[in-house]
């Protein structure tokens, strides 16, 4: 038998390629001889996710924490998984420990961004948004984001130069 990190490689080319249900069955698979395993709790997490099983999504990812995973992308992920599920309360909650765990993750700062914008908090996500970029300038959504922020506080100079990135990495 495979090990479990080529058979957790292998589910994640089948769910890049699409294919969610082999992904999903090698996992579960793997879980029945691995049941406390925080990297492959994670990576059925995600699945389920790509899946649009958010609720699924959200146990695994749970169980992962229970069973030991202290990696920001873990709790980001979380925070994604609530978010589609309808909490925005608790997404911003898991956000937080992504950033508690690294203040220097990009992508929680992104999305903290987004809950803040959609919550028509625009100083708020802008300086979120700021701080993505501050760690990860080459991110075309957060650029993206930080435009549209830009645009509703009327900065418009600064909304340009944000368009401007955003299409110079989308086209490339």
């Amino acid at each position: 038998m495979k090990d479990l990190g080529k058979r957790i490689e292998e589910a994640d080319l089948f769910m890049r390629k699409g294919n969610n249900k082999k992904a999903l069955k090698l996992l579960k698979k793997c879980l029945k001889e691995y049941p406390a395993n925080p990297l492959l709790l994670y990576n059925l997490g995600v699945v389920y996710y790509k899946a649009g099983r958010y609720l699924d999504s959200i146990y695994s990812l749970e169980e992962a924490v229970r069973n030991g995973a202290e990696e920001p992308e873990v709790y980001n992920q979380l925070g994604l998984s609530c978010d589609k599920n309808g909490d925005s309360i608790a997404a911003a909650a898991y956000y937080i420990g992504a950033l508690e765990k690294n203040p220097d993750f990009p992508m929680a700062w992104n999305n903290l961004g987004v809950l803040a914008f959609l919550d028509g908090n625009f100083s708020k996500a802008y300086d979120y948004f700021k701080r993505s970029l501050s760690l990860d300038p080459e991110n075309p959504d957060t650029w993206h984001n930080f435009r549209d922020t830009c645009r509703e506080l009327g900065f418009n100079s600064e909304a340009e130069d944000a368009d401007r990135k955003y299409r110079e990495f989308v086209r490339n």
